[in-house]
């Protein structure tokens, strides 16, 4: 693989963490999100219909956790794959590219 080819393969690896790390952070936002109006919809249900409707909303919030660890998941491989990449590859430690990928892989540290 050429040099271009490489550095054209990492800035993609790197565009992947970071767009895992902003959906990973959405999911969790809108778990608390689905949580509070479950909750609130469960406390102020006066009927059948009402109730069933904040039994729906717990099941969307449960769906939504299983998506936080898919999103996750999906993170954690991407983060790997971008290490490896990183590791094996001979980059020049002043490239934009290799720069990028290193800050991707610190904030995904952070973030997880």
């Amino acid at each position: 693989m050429s040099d271009a080819d490489q550095l054209k393969q990492l800035k993609i690896k790197a565009g992947v963490v970071k767009r895992l790390i902003k959906e990973h952070a959405s999911y969790q936002k809108q778990v608390v999100k689905d949580e509070e109006k479950a909750d609130k919809m469960a406390a102020d249900a006066t009927n059948e219909d009402e109730e069933y409707a904040a039994k729906k909303a717990k099941e969307v919030a449960r769906e939504t956790v299983t998506m936080v660890r898919d999103a996750h998941g999906r993170l954690q491989k991407a983060v790997a794959d971008l290490q490896s990449f990183v590791s094996s590859g001979n980059f020049s430690d002043e490239s934009a590219e290799l720069v990028e990928a290193k800050a991707q892989l610190e904030a995904a540290t952070a973030s997880a």
